[in-house]
């Protein structure tokens, strides 16, 4: 027997030991976990000489002096300890991306953080090495209960958030062993280390950190190990068929029927997506048989709102099987339709009004029952198979003719209209009257109070404004325009993505400032059906009013490709049908207004968006993260990050590639851009496209001039612009010298802001001071400075860098000097 094992095993000798028969159920089990308490007489003291330490991934904590003392043991095996004392915790990500997260919350690309006590959970054998350490320096366990009782709060607060995790490698036939520390930090205060095999991403560093009346999770740094395998899909739902009912007072009862395959053999546990403010009455297999299951427990609805998450976990009675298909029947009930005041609707948890398995790329078949009262219209995704009245109620069915990877609905007091062609029906519904919120708004603003408003066609040919109170605004009176702009919009995006992929696209109006685009359903911003006169009078800046009125509806058309299609499985490739939907948005835009330069002007907003300043830092929002990381830009320190950063380089990113593979001259410049977009949107409709997918697809079709690196690859583009954050700045410096030949341009490109490594394609133009640019080469640049010559007929004034505005950057143009 191994000295560490004896250690272990005299301890279990004297503490308070658990054992469980095999049939306890599941929620015994879990009663059991969070009930375990410190082991008074497994208690170490530490010394600074002793050095003991755990390393998981590449993260060390040393534990240099203070008390340790271990949880009861559960059938043998300890599943936790305490420390106080004193700490350190080192973590040092390869990853550059990681590198630049811990930097930009910590200061440095490392964490080097003293820590003073830990509360510490898992499944692996940190037990075992711990105790082998131990005996090791000679160190004995000693009793000491006042440690263990002054402990036993703090351990009851933080055991319910790893009961769950233990409890799932305790049922399954393959567990993953994890290991979690509560680290409190000197520097950093409260933080969470863990190393989870069951993630994809196996190491997570991060806090929960208070920004105004919000509290955020910051993830410092979230990668997978080098060499590790992803965790395989336990299960996979082939099919959901749901019969929700909305009550009088607006909430929900339903029911779910899942239709679900095992992947692997093995598991017990499966978790679904529900709502905190869903609560499941009950969960039963195809028998009728209650199956155990744990959803926010011992948590009140007002805990569950505050601290709670929208998960169940559902545990089959025996492990699964490969390749076995079952069903599970959920019924729950719960609010997440609130009431905005007028008649008007907001319908809450769009991603979690029933139980969901899986992510953005894990597509099934839906069917939908929906019953509601009688003075409502409901739209749901799917093609509508009927609708009838049943007294007080309506009663539709949807079905899905094509693969979803989420349903949703909506409804409300809707005026309605519908545009039919041969290949589709686009149905658009908006409520009468405004939200409350937004109502109260308008009534409280005097119209002489607002700066004045152009109107284009004006009889007065001026600016004007009416000196009394408008009426107030319907939004119903958008219905035919918008129905008829949203159906040009499908036009213009199939020439880039292929067919319209539904047979129906239901157009919904949703109160608040965002908008969703859902398979065949989307969600629309009140004040994208709002005139430019309404959305003045509701305080909206010009970028707004023109982001509502212009971007945001096409935005989620584009989705019903890119996102209901082509799908992603991954956080850190969200970003990629972001980008698509807006910069398609934006070229749909400036199609509409060509003399405008919209698509222009939006790029000029986006960089300046990602040169200002975030409130309250000294970060621009070009360098708060890169664009793989994508919800993890919303943080304490930056709230509104997604959206400053994945709309405004995502579509900045898009262009570039765009521009890349452009073709000045050619009877279509944009063929292989296009070529490019439907390509992908074939390949990979009703799967997810992953960054590397989309940097391979790219490298099939680059062009000779895009290979800057050689080997033709485009790896250098999406270490920079897509991994990579900052944005270069320009200026050159540049003589001119006349031969026979022409003007002879010498000078250099001078480039700051970015890393040394840095390289792109700059390309500049000769200005002779008409205003005319003659295009002259393209420099690549390749560090701080690089040198250029070129010949041209045109004797320069200036020289204009990237006047096309194809390249993300900052420029200062300069006079040439004497030679």
């Amino acid at each position: 027997m191994r000295p560490g094992v004896a250690l272990l095993f005299l301890s279990c000798l004297i503490a308070p030991h658990v054992s469980f028969a095999a049939d306890q159920s599941p929620h015994e089990l879990y009663d059991a976990l969070n009930a375990l308490r410190l082991d008074p007489a497994s208690t170490y003291q530490l010394v600074a000489a002793n050095r003991i330490e755990l390393r998981r991934g590449d993260v060390e904590i040393y534990f240099e002096e203070g008390k340790l003392a271990f949880l009861a043991p559960i059938d043998g095996r300890v599943t936790g300890f305490v420390f106080s004392g004193r700490g350190h915790a080192l973590a040092f990500p390869r990853d550059v991306v990681e590198k630049q997260q811990m930097a930009h919350f910590l200061g440095a690309p490392v964490l080097d953080q003293v820590f003073l006590s830990a509360y510490v959970r898992f499944t692996d054998d940190a037990a075992d090495d711990l105790l082998n350490q131990f005996h090791s320096v000679n160190l004995s366990p000693q009793m000491d209960t006042s440690f263990a009782s002054l402990s036993d709060s703090f351990i009851a607060q933080f055991n319910a958030s790893q009961s769950l995790r233990i409890l799932e490698d305790r049922l399954s036939q393959n567990p993953k062993p994890y290991f979690y520390a509560a680290l409190e930090g000197v520097e950093t205060g409260p933080f969470d280390f863990l190393f989870d095999p069951q993630r994809r991403e196996q190491v997570l560093l991060g806090q929960r950190r208070k920004s105004g009346d919000f509290v955020y999770y910051n993830v410092w740094a979230s990668y997978s190990v080098p060499g590790s395998v992803p965790p395989p899909v336990d299960f996979h739902a082939l099919d959901y068929a749901m019969d929700t009912t909305v009550l009088p007072d607006n909430s929900l009862d339903a029911t779910a029927v899942v239709h679900l395959r095992a992947e692997t053999s093995g598991e017990r546990v499966l978790t679904f997506q529900l709502s905190r403010a869903l609560h499941a009455e009950t969960v039963t297999d195809e028998q009728d048989k209650p199956l155990a299951y744990f959803q926010n427990e011992g948590m009140t609805l007002q805990e569950r709102s505050v601290r709670g998450n929208d998960y169940l976990h559902v545990v089959l009675p025996q492990p699964s099987q490969k390749g076995q298909e079952f069903t599970i029947h959920f019924h729950y009930r719960g609010n997440v339709i609130e009431n905005a005041g007028n008649g008007v609707l907001f319908v809450g948890a769009r991603e979690s009004w029933y139980p969901h398995l899986g992510d953005q790329a894990d597509f099934a078949s839906y069917a939908l029952t929906m019953r509601w009262p009688r003075h409502l219209k409901l739209v749901a995704t799917g093609a509508k198979i009927d609708e009838q009245s049943a007294g007080d109620s309506r009663v539709g069915h949807w079905r899905s003719d094509k693969p979803l990877s989420i349903a949703g609905f909506n409804l409300g007091e809707y005026a309605s209209n519908s545009i039919t062609t041969e290949s589709r029906t686009i149905d658009v519904f908006a409520n009468r009257q405004l939200e409350q919120a937004l109502s109260n708004r308008l009534d409280s603003v005097r119209p002489e109070s607002l700066p004045p408003i152009d109107i284009p066609f004006s009889m007065s040919g001026g600016r004007s404004r009416e000196a009394t109170h408008p009426p107030p605004p319907s939004p119903a009176d958008a219905l035919k325009q918008l129905g008829k702009d949203i159906d040009s919009s499908i036009r213009f995006y199939e020439n880039f993505s292929g067919p319209f992929p539904f047979r129906t696209l239901s157009v919904s109006q949703i109160p608040g400032t965002f908008g969703q685009g859902w398979p065949g359903l989307l969600y629309i911003s009140t004040y994208s059906f709002l005139s430019a006169e309404a959305q003045n009078r509701a305080g909206l800046s010009s970028t707004r009013q023109e982001a509502f009125t212009d971007i945001v509806p096409y935005h989620e058309v584009a989705h019903q490709w890119w996102g209901n299609v082509v799908g992603w499985s991954s956080y850190r490739d969200q970003w990629i049908d972001e980008a698509i939907a807006n910069y398609l948005a934006l070229l749909f835009a400036d199609s509409r207004k060509p003399s405008e330069h919209e698509l222009r002007r939006w790029l000029e907003r986006y960089r300046k968006q990602l040169e200002e300043k975030v409130p309250g830092s000294d970060t621009p929002a070009g360098e708060i993260g890169a664009l793989p990381l994508g919800n993890r830009l919303n943080s304490s320190k930056s709230p509104f990050g997604f959206e400053e950063v994945i709309y405004s380089k995502g579509s900045w990113v898009i262009h570039m590639l765009r521009e890349m593979l452009r073709q000045p001259g050619a009877k279509d410049p944009d063929a292989r851009f296009v070529a490019l977009l439907r390509a992908i949107s074939s390949k990979y409709a009703y799967r997810a496209l992953s960054t590397d997918d989309l940097q391979h697809e790219v490298e099939a079709v680059m062009t000779p001039a895009m290979d800057l690196e050689g080997g033709r690859s485009m790896e250098w583009f999406f270490e920079q612009w897509v991994r990579g954050t900052g944005i270069p700045h320009y200026r050159v410096e540049f003589s001119t010298h006349h031969t026979d030949k022409g003007e002879v341009v010498r000078g250099k490109l001078f480039q700051i802001g970015v890393p040394r490594s840095f390289i792109s394609s700059v390309p500049l133009y000769a200005n002779n001071g008409s205003g005319h640019n003659v295009f002259l080469g393209a420099v690549v640049a390749a560090g701080p400075e690089t040198s250029f010559h070129f010949t041209t007929q045109v004797s320069p004034h200036k020289l204009a860098i990237d006047p096309q505005m194809t390249l993300l950057c900052t420029t200062q143009q300069t006079e040439k000097t004497q030679e």
